[in-house]
């Protein structure tokens, strides 16, 4: 996949204007606050329509200004173009997809994909089990249209049981017939979420084990609903097994979970495991190590949606390169070498930068991007 152009009006100080970009990508060099992350900001916009910073939309908005438009052109792997506006007005949020406007966001959530990395992303490594069920949600969302639709499903019913657990006046027989969707719904999360770390580990393994100059890294996908499913290789767990699981848990904790206000199992209590030679990475691994991580895992990332889906995301590396060793750097080059476009920001042109003589460089400056 590659992203052709830009059109940027009123985002964030990004001055307006319509970009082209190299088919191979480009290295955009300047200092703090120029509009770096902006620009990588935007392009991932059109992702998943909103901002990665967790932003609001009206924060995206040019301040003084009270809308801005977002449009990307791009071309996928089999060299159909396709095109994606986004527009705000602090009121409601437009999105036209290929000429047609979409009726729900979901609709436009991954049609152009793109993978991002950014220094903040070490908190998938370093924060607590909710940043990781995060981030397998993004990126499933993203492969899976079925997922994103089945995410929404499950968080609607699981919030109206706790609703109905809170309430003493409702019995039982009110909250089965959601337990029946959250058990449906779950159920097909837990499967996905599994198969996709199941699938992503081997190539997880390998990169972790080249960016580390050796070191055994190991990533893997935790559930209550899995049982001892959940450790083994080359199995894929049947999704009635998991629906009769959760059903079984959800009747079972039902009077615990009436005390609590709250549903204490299923996806939103499983975690997703960083190892490092056996041990926990989030609490044994240095930083660095943490950091190797978070990068093998994207990477990865990219490795399985060219294997699963015959898609090459578009790769946005934010001011990654300053937090890793030469060596480290050199690696990691080489795997951005092969197949993606990727747009790579830094505050300077770094000696490293000379294995990707190829990409254009380009300078950001108060929001305005300039040729060297």
């Amino acid at each position: 996949m590659i992203i052709q152009g830009l059109k940027i009006d009123r985002f964030r100080n990004l001055a307006d204007t319509n970009l082209k970009f190299s088919s191979q990508g480009q290295i955009i060099l300047g200092d703090n606050g120029q509009g770096k992350t902006n620009l990588l900001e935007a392009i991932y916009y059109l992702t998943i329509i909103k901002s990665f910073r967790g932003s609001n939309d009206s924060e995206c908005v040019r301040f003084g200004e009270d809308y801005f438009n977002l449009k990307g052109e791009w071309l996928d792997d089999e060299g159909q173009a396709g095109t994606i506006s986004v527009g705000y007005d602090c009121r409601r949020k437009k999105v036209v997809l290929s000429g047609q406007e979409i009726r729900k966001l979901s609709e436009a959530f991954g049609a152009f994909k793109s993978i991002v990395l950014t220094p903040d992303d070490i908190s998938i490594a370093q924060g607590g089990p909710a940043v990781r069920r995060k981030y397998l949600d993004i990126v499933l969302s993203i492969i899976s249209p079925l997922y994103l639709i089945s995410l929404k499903r499950y968080k609607k019913a699981l919030e109206t049981r706790n609703f109905l657990l809170r309430d003493e006046s409702d019995s039982d027989k009110a909250i089965y017939p959601w337990e029946r969707q959250i058990a449906d719904a779950g159920a097909y999360i837990t499967r996905e979420r599994f198969i996709f770390i199941q699938n992503l580990s081997p190539f997880y393994e390998e990169l972790f084990n080249k960016l580390s100059a050796g070191e055994r890294g190991r990533v893997k996908y935790r559930s209550s609903l899995l049982g001892n499913s959940g450790s083994l290789k080359n199995e894929e767990p049947r999704i009635e097994r998991i629906r009769n699981v959760f059903e079984q848990m959800l009747e079972k904790n039902r009077a615990l979970e009436r005390s609590r206000g709250m549903t204490i199992s299923g996806p939103q209590t499983d975690e997703l495991i960083f190892e490092i030679e056996g041990m926990s990475l989030r609490n044994y691994g240095s930083q660095g190590q943490q950091r190797t991580a978070v990068i093998s895992l994207k990477l990865a990332e990219a490795h399985l949606l060219e294997k699963i889906k015959g898609i090459h995301p578009v790769l946005l590396l934010d001011d990654i390169f300053a937090e890793l060793d030469r060596r480290r750097c050199s690696s990691l080059l080489e795997e951005l070498l092969e197949t993606h476009q990727s747009f790579i920001t830094a505050p300077r042109k770094e000696a490293i930068f000379e294995q990707l003589s190829h990409l254009p460089v380009n300078y950001i400056r108060g929001g305005v991007l300039s040729v060297s």
